[in-house]
């Protein structure tokens, strides 16, 4: 058999949920696929090359979730995938590490833009692409945090267990979405659009 970039990943993506982030080595990795470190060196250059091509996995693997509903109107169809961009984080442990500061691989999984029909319509491309960014940071860094709290899925790291923390932290997504909400409303208002 031989070995791809994508198998790599894979078996990264895999390993990342048991190691986390910083157990996660090229050496580990190489056991999980039978060959020996240096083989992947043939692929991947480094462990950023490695992150960079996790993260397009988990893209490439997210797409079908991210696409907004027909008929969904532009604003929505942000907000529902920003909601999608979470949820592909959160399916990995140190998912959102894993994706802030990557590049992407394959841009043929990147869906056009979702405020194209305003932008056909005049609204600055420039702009509407900052805006975007804008959201797309605010999730990112909304599920880096969150994952430092809740390393796995609904059980609280024992540093934040205290009555104070614990009202604070309560509720994550209904955080998430007041924060996306404030940011959405923001970045309209900045545009200058309803």
């Amino acid at each position: 058999m031989a070995l791809t970039r994508q198998d790599i990943a894979r078996s990264g993506l895999k390993l990342l949920n048991e190691a986390g982030l910083n157990g996660l080595t090229l050496r580990l990795i190489a056991a999980d696929l039978g060959v020996k470190a240096p083989a992947l060196y043939w692929h991947l250059k480094n462990k950023q090359e490695l992150l960079d091509e996790m993260a397009t996995q988990m893209y490439r693997d997210s797409a079908e979730d991210r696409l907004p509903p027909a008929g969904l109107g532009e604003w929505d169809a942000v907000a529902h995938s920003a909601r999608a961009l979470r949820r592909m984080m959160l399916s990995y442990r140190d998912g959102g590490k894993v994706f802030a500061g990557t590049y992407l691989g394959d841009t043929g999984s990147v869906p056009p833009s979702p405020l194209r029909r305003s932008i056909e319509a005049g609204l600055d491309e420039r702009r509407a692409a900052q805006a975007l960014f804008t959201v797309y940071s605010y999730v990112v860094g909304f599920t880096i945090e969150e994952q430092a709290v809740y390393p796995k899925p609904g059980e609280l790291d024992e540093r934040y267990r205290s009555e104070e923390a614990g009202d604070l932290l309560a509720d994550v997504d209904s955080r998430f979405e007041d924060g996306l909400a404030m940011v959405l409303s923001g970045a309209r208002q900045w545009l200058g659009v309803e």
